[in-house]
């Protein structure tokens, strides 16, 4: 069979089964996200049903559906109510911190794994999917609730930190010095840094550059600029 069937056949397949799951969901009124995961332990590598020609393709759409699905979350708050309500919770962050990530620090000591891997497993339990948050929070129409924010800023906090954590890991499980360690820490932060200065001080500029009478054009100018954001972060 030709190999662009193969692919409509396997990614027609997926979607049409997440639709099913979905609808299901819906019905049951509950959060699909749940049912989508376990679909996913289905398909690929070690599931029931492997992709023989789609696999390629469908890591991609999956790494494009986070980026889009993240951009929908940023469009319902601006950078100065984002900025404001993450150092309002600056303590609840580091509270976040060291709740969710002493557990498995301290399971991987008991183990007897060791230190750089207590310090993995810190991160593994201390980290939340934003893109699994975000879609649980719209899915169940609580991206308006008063408590929304927060739980946005939390994440935001949390995601700040993996900025720092993730270069140290790196290190750590490459066994890189100090030097190198810290260059990849100060090249985070200055990213990140950048990110929110741009996003406070040169929106309106952002903000004129992708307006457009045209929704066409509009959505094209804003998800091009999203997908560039994202391969350079």
């Amino acid at each position: 069979m030709h190999h662009t069937a193969i692919l409509f056949l396997e990614f027609g397949a997926i979607v049409l089964a997440l639709g099913i799951l979905g609808a299901l969901a819906l019905r049951v009124g509950i959060s699909p996200i749940p049912l989508y995961l376990i679909a996913g332990l289905a398909f690929g590598t070690g599931g029931v049903l492997p992709l023989a020609t789609s696999d390629d393709f469908v890591g991609v759409g999956a790494e494009l559906g986070v980026v889009l699905l993240l951009l929908t979350l940023g469009l319902e708050y601006n950078a100065d109510e984002l900025v404001t309500s993450l150092t309002g919770n600056i303590r609840a962050g580091i509270v976040d911190l060291v709740l969710n990530a002493a557990p498995g620090a301290i399971c991987a000591l008991l183990l007897g794994w060791g230190p750089v891997a207590a310090v993995a497993m810190a991160g593994v339990t201390y980290a939340t999917s934003s893109g699994i948050t975000a879609k649980v929070l719209s899915d169940l129409g609580w991206i308006g609730n008063r408590e929304t924010p927060t739980v946005l800023s939390l994440l935001v906090f949390e995601d700040l930190t993996m900025a720092v954590y993730l270069p140290i890991l790196t290190t750590l499980l490459a066994g890189l010095g100090f030097a190198s360690g810290a260059v990849a820490v100060g090249v985070a932060l200055l990213t990140v840094s950048v990110v929110l200065v741009v996003a406070l001080k040169f929106g309106r500029f952002i903000e004129s550059f992708v307006s457009s009478p045209n929704n066409e054009v509009l959505l094209l100018k804003v998800v091009g600029l999203a997908l560039l954001v994202a391969g350079l972060a």
